[in-house]
């Protein structure tokens, strides 16, 4: 039992023994960070589907300007047609302004008719009440009472003209009844027919407003939509050119390791501090997510000298992204050594170092929790582990 566990423990053992040697001599792209062509790759994908989108927003928004176009026409029909609805009821208000004067007018025409009416009704009332209270008699009475013929002539022709006169009166009361009875109703038709055009204009000019106020609210929300897109479209355009300068500076740090030899030694610290966090895989102090580390962190206090570890020329000097402030330094025959968080930098692309030259300062710039130096060793593009690099 004791001898097939000790077998049992050597199987293990050699197994074991065997995958950490696979995994020490076969190479594994994952412990390496990517390559600048891979980069470049990946820029150039970027930009190309960035570019993509900005024809699609540049299309979407011709069509929301087209649509606003047609929403603006729409509201500006609808505003004219409101227009002339309002115009059209401050008509009828005037001329029910006109009709309540004519109203008046009537009525007052009215009070004086009636009035008229009621003093004839009463002249005549009196001669039928003088007539009847005397009799038929008194007529031929007041006609024989005479002295000449000449006296009973006049008084003939004075009796047939009061007759005509209560003649008249009485069709002039006729008359005036019927001019009353057709004033009313003149009064009465003009009302229920302004109040009835009114009220229907009013119901025109209540749909027109709503009608409006609907292509208004369209209007605006087509506007906001055209007001996104373009800021959409704008900001895919700055990114856009953000790639391209990304894409020119990777390109010129590429190309850049086309010339020269590799240093024959090993390279210098860049600065004097404590190692923290080395190369490879770790848990980033930032976004708490399992990254690879391309480089080697120094701890050292804020404004420390920082020195090219070899001599060569900066391709690179500026802020760049996560690394914050920083410089690249190509050596040669590939090589490359990458200087990151600085607080300030003392050089310029372009320009040509010597080893142990001051180059910058150690800050916290970018993505970093203090102040220290993300150096890294790069030979064709690829980071490398700095230790096995510095002497």
């Amino acid at each position: 039992m004791e001898s097939r566990s000790k077998k049992i423990i050597a199987i293990i053992i050699v197994i074991t023994v065997t995958i950490s040697s696979l995994v020490l001599l076969t190479p594994h792209k994952s412990l390496y960070c990517q390559s600048l062509e891979d980069e470049l790759e990946q820029i150039k994908e970027e930009r190309k589907e960035t570019q993509e989108k900005i024809k699609e927003a540049k299309r979407q928004e011709e069509q929301y300007i087209q649509q606003v176009s047609e929403v603006e026409g729409q509201l500006k029909v609808a505003s004219t047609e409101l227009g002339d609805l309002n115009n059209r009821l401050a008509e009828v208000k005037s001329e029910i302004d006109k009709t309540t004067i004519e109203l008046v007018l009537k009525k007052q025409e009215l009070k004086k008719i009636e009035d008229e009416l009621e003093e004839k009704v009463e002249i005549l009332n009196r001669r039928v009440a003088s007539i009847y209270k005397n009799g038929k008699g008194n007529v031929l009475e007041v006609l024989f009472k005479t002295n000449s013929f000449i006296e009973f002539i006049s008084r003939l022709k004075l009796m047939n003209l009061l007759a005509e006169q209560d003649s008249e009166i009485i069709q002039s009361i006729k008359d005036k009844k019927n001019a009353t009875l057709s004033i009313k109703k003149t009064i009465v038709d003009l009302r229920e027919k302004e109040e009835e055009h009114r009220g229907k204009v009013e119901k025109l000019v209540s749909r027109a407003e709503e009608k409006k106020n609907e292509i208004d609210g369209i209007c605006d929300e087509m506007n906001s939509l055209l007001s996104k897109t373009r800021a959409d479209k704008n900001a895919l355009i700055r990114m856009e050119k953000q790639l391209e300068i990304k894409e020119a500076e990777v390109t010129r740090i590429l190309e850049s390791y086309k010339y020269g030899t590799a240093p024959s030694g090993k390279f210098m610290w860049p600065v004097a501090g404590k190692l923290t966090s080395g190369f490879g895989w770790r848990i980033h102090p930032i976004f708490g997510t399992r990254r690879f580390h391309s480089g080697q962190d120094i701890a050292a206090p804020y404004g420390t000298l920082v020195k090219a570890a070899d001599g060569g020329q900066v391709v690179q000097a500026g802020y760049f992204g996560g690394y914050g402030y920083s410089i690249m330094i190509y050596h040669g025959g590939g090589f490359a050594t990458w200087y990151a968080h600085l607080s300030s930098i003392n050089v310029s692309a372009g320009q040509f170092v010597q080893r142990g030259q001051v180059i910058g300062l150690v800050g916290s710039t970018g993505w970093s929790t203090g102040p220290h130096l993300h150096f890294e060793v790069r030979i064709n593009g690829v980071a490398q582990n700095p230790l096995a690099y510095l002497q």
